[in-house]
C-alpha cells in the first residue's frame, strides 16, 4: 500500500512542514510582486479545494453511479457565478485599457476527440488534472508517477498537434465577445439553469426527493450554505483575480507540455520541439522562464497551498481541516490503470485545448462555445466507461 510521508515517519512530520513553509517564503522573494500575487491566489485555490472538499471527477462519478446530482450542481452554482463575473469584464475592461483574455479556442473535432479521452481517464483514474495536483500536495507518492504520465501524454499531444489542426476547425465564437455581453450572459446563465433543472429532476426520479444547496437545518452547512457552494462562490472571485492579475483566465492543462518541453531540454534528449506547430502557436508562453509563467505559478501555488494545509492538519490532528484521501491498495494493476489514465488525460486535455479547468470551468464562463463540447464530450466518455467498467465487476 502507498502511504503519504507523514504515515511512513512520524518524524518526518515536522521536518515536512518546516521545508515547506521555508519553501513557501523562498519562492515568493525569488519572484517579483505581480508574480507573487499570483503564487498566493494559487495557494488560496488549494485552501479551497482541500478545506471544502471540493472537486471535479468525484461529483460527476457520484451523479453516475448514484445519481446524486448536489455536487455537480455545485458546478453549475461556479459557471453562473463565474459568468457573471467574466461576461463584463471581457467586453469592458479591455476598453478601459485592460489586456484579458478568456478561455475562448475554436471549436473542432479535436476538442470533442480529446475531452472525450481525458473523460475516460477521470473515469480510470477517479480524478482529473486539478484532483491529481491535490493529490501532489497529500503526498500520495502514485500520483507523482501520474504527474509524470500527464506531462508524457500532453507532450506527446503537442508534439501531434499540427496534425489535429488539419481535422474539421469551425470559428471561434463566444456569448461574451461576439454579442453585447447582456444577451450572451443571458443565453449562458440559461443552458446552465436549463441543466441546472435536468439534473434536478433527475435525481428526483430516482430518489423521490432532492439534497438542497441551501438548507438551515443541515449542521453540517454554514450558515445553511453547502461547502460546495462556499467553494464555487471563492472559487468564481479567485479565478476573476488570476484575470485581472495574469490577464489570462485560470489553466491547468498548458503545465503538462510547458514541464515536458523543460524537461527536454534539461535531459539533452534528441527531440526538435523547436519546429513543431505547438512551439509556433504557443512561442511566447514556452520562452518564459518557469517563474514568470502565471499558469505555472497558479499550479505550483495550488500544491502548496494543498501541501501546507494537509501538513497543518496533520500536526493539529484537526478533524475539521483534515481531508484526507483514501486510496485502494497499490498493485500492478492499479499501476497499469495509472498510467494509462495519466497519459490519455494529459494527451486528450492539451489537445482539446484544457482539462475541467481551462476547458470547462474558465471556458464556459468565458462564453466559448468550445468549452460546451468539451463539457458534453468529456460528460460522455467518463459516463460510458463508468458504465462499461461497472458492468463488468
Amino acid at each position: 500500500m502507498i502511504y503519504t510521508i507523514y504515515h511512513s515517519r512520524e518524524s518526518w512530520r515536522k521536518p515536512a512542514a518546516l521545508s515547506l513553509i521555508l519553501l513557501l517564503i523562498a519562492s515568493m522573494l525569488s519572484i517579483s510582486t505581480e508574480t507573487a500575487q499570483v503564487l498566493l491566489i494559487g495557494i488560496l485555490i488549494g485552501f479551497v479545494f482541500i478545506h471544502f472538499g471540493f472537486g471535479f471527477a468525484g461529483n460527476w462519478r457520484h451523479f453516475f453511479e448514484e445519481k446524486h446530482s448536489a455536487g455537480i450542481r455545485g458546478h453549475f452554482w461556479l459557471l453562473a457565478l463565474g459568468s457573471l463575473l467574466f461576461f463584463p469584464a471581457l467586453s469592458l475592461l479591455p476598453n478601459l485599457g485592460f489586456s484579458v483574455y478568456g478561455a475562448i479556442r475554436p471549436l473542432g473535432i479535436n476538442v470533442i476527440i480529446g475531452a472525450f479521452m481525458f473523460g475516460i481517464g477521470m473515469a480510470l483514474l477517479g480524478n482529473c488534472s486539478s484532483g491529481a495536483l491535490r493529490l501532489l500536495g497529500e503526498f500520495k507518492l502514485r500520483y507523482y508517477w501520474v504527474f509524470f504520465c500527464m506531462i508524457a501524454g500532453g507532450t506527446f499531444a503537442a508534439s501531434q498537434f499540427e496534425l489535429w489542426l488539419t481535422l474539421s476547425q469551425w470559428a471561434v465564437f463566444s456569448f461574451a465577445t461576439d454579442l453585447a455581453w447582456q444577451q450572451g450572459l443571458i443565453i449562458n446563465l440559461a443552458i446552465i439553469f436549463t441543466l441546472y433543472l435536468i439534473f434536478i429532476k433527475t435525481e428526483r426520479h430516482h430518489h423521490g426527493e432532492v439534497v438542497p444547496l441551501l438548507d438551515r437545518n443541515n449542521k453540517s452547512y454554514t450558515w445553511g450554505v453547502a461547502p460546495v457552494i462556499w467553494a464555487a462562490t471563492l472559487l468564481a472571485l479567485l479565478n476573476l483575480a488570476i484575470l485581472l492579475l495574469s490577464g489570462n483566465s485560470w489553466a491547468v492543462s498548458w503545465i503538462f507540455p510547458k514541464l515536458g518541453i523543460v524537461l527536454i531540454d534539461q535531459l539533452g534528449l534528441a527531440i526538435d520541439w523547436d519546429f513543431w506547430e505547438f512551439t509556433a502557436m504557443n512561442e511566447e508562453g514556452l520562452m518564459k522562464p518557469l517563474s514568470e509563467d502565471s499558469i505555472i505559478l497558479t499550479s505550483f501555488g495550488f500544491f502548496l497551498g494543498i501541501a501546507i494545509y494537509h501538513v497543518i492538519s496533520i500536526l493539529t490532528n484537526s478533524p475539521t481541516k483534515n481531508r484526507r484521501t483514501k486510496l485502494h491498495p497499490f498493485n500492478i494493476k492499479i499501476l497499469i490503470k495509472s498510467t494509462f489514465s495519466g497519459l490519455i488525460m494529459g494527451y486528450g486535455a492539451v489537445i482539446a485545448y484544457g482539462c475541467n479547468i481551462g476547458g470547462f470551468f474558465s471556458a464556459i464562463i468565458s462564453g466559448s462555445i468550445h468549452g460546451w463540447a468539451w463539457f458534453a464530450s468529456a460528460f460522455i466518455g467518463m459516463g460510458l466507461t463508468l458504465a462499461i467498467t461497472n458492468r463488468r465487476r
